[in-house]
């Protein structure tokens, strides 16, 4: 540390009442515009205090990340020193804010950040690593500099467990791959792990009415803020991927004997007749623990009555998902024409979780 012996007149300083903006700052001997930092840095309690001596006072400066100077003041009547940690030095750009003060002296940091820059809105602070500094990335950012982007939402758990809910951006293929992209992150469902959450067109209950050729109803899913192959790039990143998906049925079925009249595209456009789990061929979830609504049928939809029923499961196979596209048929008018044939979809978010082994 450099030594600068700051005095500033005596009389002057008594008339002074230090405002609020002073003691967050943690400087009375002199005042520093910018002091952003300290919103997660130094209590209040702890920026001005008392302590055996000047090496004391160091010691506090270098447990505190984003302390970059300090002052040391008078030895009073009990053999203490005035403590002062600091987030800014004289030399970056606060020259202008040096204030004299008796029996007051300044010492600070030799500064690395000053020749190294971290990228985006992420911090740098002086010590830590045998560079003599290191970035303190925002949520999300990897690289020495902050330069790069977490692979997925559990990658940002394992490197920051106290990470909170919130938006993030990913880059599952790395960096100079594929452009990366702003996600949804789930902190605390399973288990908390940190589940990456895409949203998309379709989430809502929606009608499928009027389509009685099967297939002819078609439902494109747009996936917010991602594209199917940075979603692929997801799944390759991470250990486990789901989807929900449910079709309520009114006189509307899934399967017509050996026909197949609803099914999902998967996201290479194949096309899948499962509806639960991660494989399967023209059969729902109450067909694998038989209690479908007709015991030789393979859906409860597959009933075709005038009673509202539905079917419904977590796709899990992560080489199928993200689904692309639903397709239905069977909701023209009922055979006895006194009712309608209707349909209701409803698909859930796409989400991936766990750290893949590559």
């Amino acid at each position: 540390m450099s030594n600068i012996e700051l005095v500033m007149l005596s009389s002057r300083l008594s008339r002074m009442a230090p405002s609020r903006e002073l003691a967050i700052c943690g400087v009375t001997a002199f005042v520093f515009i910018v002091c952003s930092l300290l919103a997660v840095g130094i209590p209040t309690d702890a920026e001005r205090e008392k302590v055996p001596n000047e090496g004391s006072c160091r010691v506090k400066c270098y447990m505190e990340p984003d302390c970059v100077s300090i002052n040391v003041g008078p030895l009073d009547s009990r053999g203490e020193i005035t403590c002062e940690l600091n987030d800014a030095t004289w030399e970056n750009g606060h020259e202008s804010d040096m204030k004299e003060l008796v029996n007051y002296t300044y010492l600070g940091i030799e500064n690395h950040c000053h020749s190294h820059s971290c990228i985006g809105s992420s911090t740098c602070q002086v010590g830590f690593t045998s560079k003599g500094f290191r970035c303190k990335c925002r949520p999300g950012g990897v690289g020495d500099f902050c330069e790069g982007a977490a692979t997925s939402c559990s990658e940002i758990k394992s490197l920051d467990n106290s990470a909170r809910d919130g938006d993030y951006v990913i880059d599952p293929d790395g960096e100079g791959g594929l452009q990366m992209f702003r996600v949804s992150c789930d902190m605390t469902d399973k288990n908390g792990v940190g589940v990456t959450v895409i949203s998309h067109n379709s989430e809502n209950r929606t009608l499928v009415d009027g389509y009685e050729k099967s297939g002819s109803y078609k439902r494109d899913i747009k996936y917010m803020r991602a594209n199917l192959t940075q979603l692929t790039e997801l799944t390759k990143v991470s250990l486990h991927c789901e989807q929900s998906i449910k079709y309520e049925c009114y006189n509307s079925r899934l399967h017509n004997g050996n026909t197949t009249v609803g099914w999902w595209m998967s996201r290479d456009d194949t096309k899948m007749t499962y509806w639960d789990g991660a494989s399967g061929i023209n059969q729902c979830a109450c067909a694998v623990n038989g209690s479908c609504a007709r015991s030789d049928r393979r859906c409860n939809c597959d009933k075709d009555d005038s009673e509202w029923r539905f079917d419904s499961g977590l796709l899990t196979n992560k080489i199928h998902l993200p689904v692309k596209q639903l397709r239905f048929g069977d909701t023209g008018v009922a055979r006895n024409a006194t009712s309608n044939e209707t349909g209701y979809h409803t698909l859930g978010k796409f989400r991936c979780y766990g750290i893949a082994q590559l």
